[in-house]
């Protein structure tokens, strides 16, 4: 099969555009990019940050179940280690989950002396317990802890004069000045163009859940940030481990809203419409497995009852603890006619997380000088191939904060005049309603794949647009989309075996053989490249998968 095209740049012409100078740019202005903000701000760079809608829209404000933190006197940073690396099936960096356990929690006692108003039990952190978990260690805002970590981080960026925020700001191609990366070309809500140049850019930008019909995602989680980073020439990598929330509600609007972890960690329990109990069968540790294999129990149960969803029970609880801890779920789950008090509520997996991305070390630096990335858009190995609950929010706080120490020495090296981008002299028109279509090409991603689908969704998306006419941002954000979606799928197809959240039903082992990481990276003339390399290392001792393997 001829190599899928990755054109350096994705709009048909450059349009005319003023120019702007910072020492760091942040794009993207969720839990990661506000921190990044905050701590390249702190230490004397100037810094503009670029939210794609309004700073509260964010995957991060709408995280519910918490922050994973080894704070209970019978805990330990070791044990959260233990639980990560078990979690994320072989593939986990152990330097990053390192860093991660044991800087969470001095973190989180710093965050709760900047307002966060995190439960308590008398003089203590009321900790949760989530799948995956051998000890209650997340720390929690009610079912809200997204959006009170988030708030708190908005406040302070802008009451931050070195911080500059423009919202309603779309990213359209990272700037390069030969292999170094000096910023971005921006449009904004009105129309007018900005060239962004910055001693270094930190993407923030989030995940891909919006790919997929049902997400726990905002709309605008569509992997953009990738799609930049890699026609630009950086490393992603692991993009084809995709994690599938298992309890999920399906809205009367359709959309996706999510039923937390923590339900199941206060004792819901998971039943087929029918009235069975189905995970302890499937798995020793019932609803509090890992979240890969609580969906595939799920996904079998619906199966074999012929149904699209299943129901958690939280019924059997006291009502003031449903009310206590979920008040979010429970006034949103009444607004559509189910009280959770009383009754099951029906869930099904959805997409929720993208475990890969953009290539980083434990500083948030990727492969090209002066690119970094932190949060969801990023793949420092943490997660592994598949990310234990509540270590989300966290990765953004401590990677976020050290991409943003790192990226502000850069202002310190002078900034090259960035290359000019080329010029495509043609586009393709979007497909009408290209979210559905796209949603249902990613159906061959979804929790269960298989070689024969995964190929004809590569052969669908070879017909996806590449390049888009500048002043209409809807089709950017497609092209940028169907690319993202393209390294999912060829990722998914490479990966000949199951591991974590990848099950491939034609491979449904884990191969030894296998216990790699799959890196994609844009070559010259455009066309996907790729290797696997061995975990933890960021080995340069890299072997080459030939190009018909991924096809």
């Amino acid at each position: 099969m001829d190599p899928i095209p990755a054109p350096r740049s994705a709009v048909s012409f450059v349009p005319p555009a003023c120019d702007r100078q910072f020492d760091v740019l942040v794009i993207g202005a969720g839990a990661a990019g506000l921190t990044a903000a905050l701590a390249a701000a702190a230490v004397g760079a100037r810094v503009l940050v670029l939210a794609r809608g309004t700073l509260p829209e964010s995957n991060s404000a709408w995280a519910q179940g918490g922050i994973a933190a080894a704070l209970d006197p019978t805990d330990s940073p070791h044990l959260h280690i233990a639980d990560t690396l078990t979690a994320g099936a072989g593939l986990c960096d152990v330097a990053a989950v390192t860093t991660l356990a044991h800087e969470a929690p001095t973190l989180m006692r710093e965050l709760a002396a900047l307002g966060v108003p995190f439960e308590r039990d008398a003089d203590r952190f009321a900790l949760g317990l989530e799948g995956g978990h051998s000890r209650r260690r997340i720390v929690h805002v009610g079912d809200a802890t997204g959006w009170a970590v988030t708030r708190i981080l908005i406040d302070r960026v802008r009451a931050t004069p070195r911080i500059i925020v423009r919202e309603q700001a779309q990213a359209i191609e990272l700037l390069t000045a030969g292999k170094r990366v000096v910023g971005a070309l921006v449009r904004l809500a009105d129309g007018t163009w900005w060239r962004v140049l910055a001693a270094a850019t930190v993407l923030a930008t989030g995940g891909a859940g919006a790919l997929y019909g049902l997400t726990s995602n905002q709309p605008i989680a569509l992997g953009e940030g990738i799609a930049l980073a890699y026609r630009a020439g950086a490393e992603v990598a692991d993009m084809e481990f995709v994690q599938f929330h298992p309890t999920v509600y399906r809205t009367r609007d359709g959309h996706g809203f999510l039923i937390t972890e923590a339900a199941r960690g206060e004792g819901g329990r998971l039943y087929t419409p029918s009235g069975r109990r189905f995970m302890p069968d499937y798995d020793p540790r019932a609803e509090l497995a890992p979240r890969d294999v609580v969906t595939r129990g799920i996904m079998a149960a619906m199966q074999a009852e012929g149904c699209d969803y299943v129901l958690l029970d939280l019924t059997h609880l006291p009502a003031d603890r449903i009310e206590h801890h979920f008040p979010t779920i429970v006034a949103r789950l009444r607004a559509d006619g189910i009280d959770p008090v009383r009754d099951p509520i029906p869930v099904a997996p959805a997409a929720h997380y993208l475990m890969g991305g953009v290539r980083t070390d434990l500083n948030g630096a990727t492969n090209l000088p002066g690119l970094f990335a932190a949060g969801e858009v990023a793949c420092t190995g943490v997660h592994g191939a598949n990310r234990l609950a509540s270590n989300s929010l966290l990765e953004c706080l401590v990677f976020g904060r050290r991409a943003g120490e790192v990226a502000a020495t850069w202002r310190r090296i002078p900034l090259p005049l960035p290359d000019p981008l080329p010029v495509n002299l043609t586009t393709t028109a979007v497909p009408v309603a290209w979210r559905a279509h796209l949603a249902t090409i990613m159906r061959a991603a979804g929790p269960l794949r298989h070689g024969d689908t995964l190929r004809q969704a590569l052969i669908e998306l070879e017909a996806w647009p590449m390049i888009a006419d500048p002043f209409d941002p809807e089709a950017i954000t497609a092209v940028n989309a169907g690319l993202t979606a393209r390294l999912i799928v060829a990722s998914a197809l490479l990966r000949t075996e199951s591991r974590g959240g990848h099950f491939r039903q034609d491979y449904p082992q884990s191969d030894e053989a296998w216990r790699r990481h799959t890196i994609l990276r844009r070559r010259t003339p455009p066309c996907f490249a790729a290797t696997i390399a061995p975990p933890p290392e960021r080995s340069n001792d890299e072997r080459a998968i030939p190009q018909v393997a991924m096809m």
